[in-house]
């Protein structure tokens, strides 16, 4: 008798466990989509933060180089090893420029920093920059000065680039621009081919480089346009740079929207900086030579869209306002700013 109740009971709860009624079914699938879509947007989510982390990281990243690659130019501005930029013979080299940056803008040692004020078309001499290569009401400028680093005139004569441009400097009295293989020209008190590397005579490499924001990092024609970057156009802090006898734009660092500056004046020359003035102000005064600090600021995107727009105004030096517009609201930026010393106009 029990035997037969065991038996039973075993055979009642066999049937029970034969299967999952259609219920039961939907239930764990449902179950199971829930979890799955919510692990998927966990990793969604996690990916989604991880490319904002790069695209904040790569934004600060670009930041810091756009300001180093400005500031390391401006340091050296004005530096003739020994001389003024006023004792600078411009002369005897010939230099192939853009429009009206000649020979004359290139080679122009005694104006070793000048600043443009931004406008809506390119502030630089007409021709010098295409009007669709520049951002409207960036401020632009340009530094010459002589390399720091002293090459010996055998390596001078003997350089790949024989139409390359240097400046020989008599160190307290003169310097002159040549070209390499034009050194035996130069005047007797800055050359002795008896003894090529007198004591207090010195080779270095001429520079001239101007720096503008340009609307696209990539041009896939002469000058930019719509269609650069992949259909959506990234500013960029670009410079052109004298190469032997030629100006070359070079593109430095994408996502630079807007660069502004003010000059800190030093009208006594007392090596304090008595106020600070616009590019304007300062060419209306003639007094580029008394400028011994320049502030600058400039406004970098990120690359990553962001879902909200970015409606904020951004005020930069001399009361310059930023507000982004149109697509290019939907992208993270950031200001960087800084003020750097001329140090070879600062004397004690």
């Amino acid at each position: 008798m029990m035997q037969n109740r065991f038996h039973a009971q075993r055979s009642l709860m066999s049937h029970r466990q034969q299967g999952l009624t259609l219920v039961e079914t939907m239930v764990a699938i449902t179950l199971g989509l829930i979890l799955t879509i919510g692990i998927v947007q966990f990793f969604v989510g996690s990916k989604r933060s991880y490319q904002m982390q790069e695209s904040s990281n790569a934004l600060q990243e670009n930041g810091r180089y756009a300001m180093r690659a400005v500031t390391d130019g401006l340091r050296l501005a004005d530096h003739w090893g020994g001389v003024d930029g006023a004792d600078v013979n411009t002369s005897l080299p010939s230099v192939s420029g853009f429009g009206g940056c000649d020979n004359a803008w290139i080679l122009n040692a005694a104006e070793a920093l000048k600043g443009y004020e931004g406008a809506s078309t390119s502030p630089l001499p007409n021709g010098c920059i295409d009007d669709a290569d520049y951002v409207p009401d960036s401020d632009v400028f340009a530094v010459r000065y002589a390399d720091g680093d002293y090459v010996d005139t055998a390596t001078v004569k003997s350089g790949t680039n024989p139409s390359e441009i240097w400046v020989r400097s008599a160190v307290g009295r003169r310097a002159a621009l040549f070209k390499g293989a034009d050194i035996a020209n130069l005047p007797a008190d800055l050359y002795d081919a008896a003894d090529e590397d007198a004591t207090g005579l010195y080779n270095y490499r001429y520079r001239i480089t101007a720096y503008f924001l340009r609307p696209c990092t990539t041009k896939s024609g002469t000058v930019c346009s719509n269609t650069d970057d992949n259909g959506s156009p990234l500013p960029a802090l670009t410079r052109l740079t004298l190469n032997g006898t030629r100006l070359e734009e070079q593109t430095l660092v994408s996502g630079v929207e807007q660069m502004q500056l003010e000059y800190g004046m030093d009208t006594n020359q007392d090596t304090n900086v008595e106020y600070y003035a616009t590019a304007t102000e300062v060419e209306a005064a003639n007094q580029w030579n008394r400028v011994s600090s320049v502030r600058i600021s400039l406004v970098v995107r990120g690359e990553e869209r962001s879902k909200l727009p970015d409606t904020n105004t951004y005020t930069l030096p001399s009361g310059y306002t930023f507000t982004p517009t149109g697509d290019a609201q939907y992208y993270p930026r950031k200001v960087f700013t800084t003020v750097v010393q001329i140090r070879n106009r600062s004397r004690a």
